[in-house]
């Protein structure tokens, strides 16, 4: 069971792993292959873009659901 504040709507790839225990690279690789997950592109200082995951909270119940957690 997962427990998250009723006013958080949207995790970020690192909250969801170390909420469900399911490691960064399991979680994107699960992600991309059942369509779950956004990615948003945040500019740097640099000029280049970052990618990052962002989740539902429909999408993390979907995660706690199917995946388990990683055991490395």
């Amino acid at each position: 069971m997962v427990t998250v504040k009723s006013s958080q709507k949207i995790f970020t790839d690192y909250e969801v792993a170390s909420l469900t225990g399911i490691c960064v690279e399991h979680l994107h690789n699960f992600a991309k292959k059942r369509h779950l997950g956004f990615i948003a592109r945040a500019a740097e200082a640099a000029g280049r873009q970052a990618d990052q995951w962002l989740f539902t909270l429909s999408d993390l119940m979907v995660l706690t659901t199917l995946f388990e957690k990683c055991s490395h």
